[in-house]
């Protein structure tokens, strides 16, 4: 499954690493709106799963529907 960007910005922080499981809601990237207001906004976990690639880096800006992570279903 890959998670996409909501909305234009720019990544702040990753809080994951490739092979991490990670429960539903947890935190995976921290990112900044392209707004006037720069809203600091987290892109969470859909569900239960692990991180299989992420797709960014600190500093990267990004499109809506842009790419962020790759994660896989737990078994």
């Amino acid at each position: 499954m890959i998670i996409r960007a909501e909305w234009p910005g720019t990544v702040v922080d990753i809080h994951v690493q490739p092979g991490q499981e990670v429960e539903e809601d947890e935190i995976l990237l921290l990112m900044e709106g392209a707004d006037s207001a720069r809203t600091p906004f987290y892109v969470n976990a859909p569900e239960a799963c692990r991180v299989v690639k992420i797709l960014v880096e600190e500093g990267d800006f990004y499109e809506e529907d842009d790419e962020l992570l790759e994660v896989t279903e737990m078994e």
